[in-house]
């Protein structure tokens, strides 16, 4: 489609409409692009983007696996950490006592 504006306002002059309503139509016609996106095109679109979609939501999984197994680590070391100081703890306080005792 042509985007000549004066050319398409003057052939729609000529057809038989005002100035007025040849000018308003030749703007909307020449912002039309020459070869709109057909349905196959929107549907290829639409479909390249749901598996660009799924392939972030699979590796968006991974890494969520993955900070959840190095989190489980960190927190199993720190509950042996913290149980050691327990006992520790409890061996030193026996040791004292035995001391005591002894």
């Amino acid at each position: 489609m042509a985007s000549d504006t004066l050319s398409i306002s003057k052939d729609l002059r000529a057809a038989g409409f005002n100035e007025q309503q040849a000018n308003a139509l030749a703007m909307h016609m020449a912002g039309i692009p020459a070869n709109p996106a057909s349905r196959e095109d929107l549907a290829l679109a639409v479909s390249q983007l749901e598996s660009r979609i799924d392939q972030v939501e699979s590796r968006l999984d991974v890494r969520i696996d993955q900070v959840e197994s190095r989190l489980l680590l960190k927190l199993g070391a720190g509950m042996a950490a913290g149980f050691g100081l327990v006992l520790t703890a409890i061996s030193i306080g026996v040791g004292v006592i035995l001391n005591q005792l002894g």
